[in-house]
């Protein structure tokens, strides 16, 4: 047994297993990845990294494993999963699902779980490295405790990125695991849970609103995934090179690539970030009949009507999804089976305030903001 001693959970407990493939390089890359990605230029406190919040999902699932009745095979099974479920996040965490031809990182995973020593250490052990990948990629009877809509992972991350981000939360995360179950495969939370899962989920839209979807850190993003692409484009790396890549690792190529990469990176480095110009709601969009395929028409246009190179306007048009969790299934003390959002007018109402909360937007140098807003107005249509 390893004792870890760790700031949200106090002590993690990892088994002999799981501290084998910590010490395997393709896990400690993870020391080297934001959790966060950009997100520290606007809170400086979030430098915590994907290597504690996979040691924390794994001690989380373990907990919840406990909860519902798990054998100790099928809990050092969902606990393995947990650890390594991130193995295949980009730099900066979520940069590569912005850049055209990088494999969805849950993908990658399941490749370097199959593909390097982790492996022989799993088989090693008497588990089998296919389940462990079936968990990850939400195809096995247990997946719903490493890949649900109210999992071991998002239980870490959203109280951690709280924490790091100095964000208060009223997450009861002991009385959550308390009151899960296993039904048909699906994990549930009792009823008598529902006021827990009300406060999990009134935090996470507070997250989502004001840390997930900064304008600022949206920007950040938006332009090192400009500056990947532009390395990409001239040769400098390539996308299986860049999905290997730590964050320290990716800002020195992008250096080394010169050109618009390297301005890019040095105004990033130097917190000098384009600025939202226009904020367009899920409305306004569907009404204008904007596209997401043709962001690239968007930025053209408006550049050229501003007189200024193409490279300096950001449209964004992020996907429309369900923000993970208010899925959760309630099992009600009749012993249906009932999703959070039907059985609580709370949850029912951060389901529809999510789509109210969406912005698509025009980012681009702040001393042409106003600019940018009348001329974006007249190309988008909004």
């Amino acid at each position: 047994m390893i004792r870890i001693r760790d700031p949200i959970h106090d002590y993690i407990d990892l088994t002999s297993l799981e501290g084998k493939l910590i010490d395997t390089p393709s896990y400690q890359r993870l020391r080297w990845i934001k959790q966060l990605g950009p997100i520290n230029l606007v809170y400086p406190g979030a430098n915590h990294t994907r290597h504690e919040h996979c040691m924390g999902t794994c001690h989380v699932v373990r907990k919840m494993a406990d909860s519902i009745g798990l054998d100790s095979e099928d809990k050092q099974l969902v606990s393995v999963a947990g650890l390594l479920h991130d193995l295949g996040h980009t730099a900066f965490s979520h940069l590569g699902d912005e850049i055209e031809g990088v494999e969805d990182h849950v993908i990658r995973t399941t490749k370097i779980i199959s593909n390097t020593e982790l492996s022989d250490i799993i088989s090693d052990e008497g588990l089998n490295p296919d389940e462990i990948n079936q968990i990850i990629m939400g195809d096995h009877k247990l997946d719903s405790l490493v890949s649900g809509d109210l999992d071991g992972d998002r239980l870490d991350y959203l109280v951690r990125d709280a924490h790091y981000t100095g964000v208060s939360t009223g997450v009861d995360m002991g009385r959550l695991i308390a009151t899960m179950s296993l039904h048909d495969s699906s994990l549930v939370i009792k009823e008598k849970g529902l006021p827990a899962v009300e406060a999990l989920l009134t935090a996470r839209s507070t997250m989502y609103q004001t840390v997930y979807f900064h304008p600022f850190a949206r920007g950040a993003q938006l332009m090192l995934a400009r500056a990947a692409t532009s390395a990409i484009y001239s040769g400098n790396f390539s996308t299986d090179d860049f999905a290997t890549f730590t964050d320290h690792k990716f800002l020195s190529e992008l250096n080394k690539a010169g050109g618009l990469s390297r301005e890019i990176c040095n105004n990033f480095e130097n917190r000098k970030i384009v600025k939202r110009a226009v904020s367009i709601t899920k409305e306004q969009i569907e009404l204008s009949g904007l596209e997401r395929s043709k962001k690239k028409d968007y930025e053209d246009s408006i550049s050229s009507k501003l007189g200024i190179d193409s490279s300096k306007i950001y449209v964004d048009i992020p996907n429309f999804s369900v923000m993970p969790g208010l899925k959760t299934k309630i099992l009600k003390n009749d012993g249906n089976i009932s999703l959070a959002h039907n059985e609580s007018k709370l949850v029912s109402g951060l389901y529809e305030a999510q789509f109210d909360h969406w912005r698509g937007s025009v980012y681009g140098p702040s001393e042409l903001r106003d600019e940018i807003l009348a001329i974006s107005k007249t190309v988008l249509g909004v």
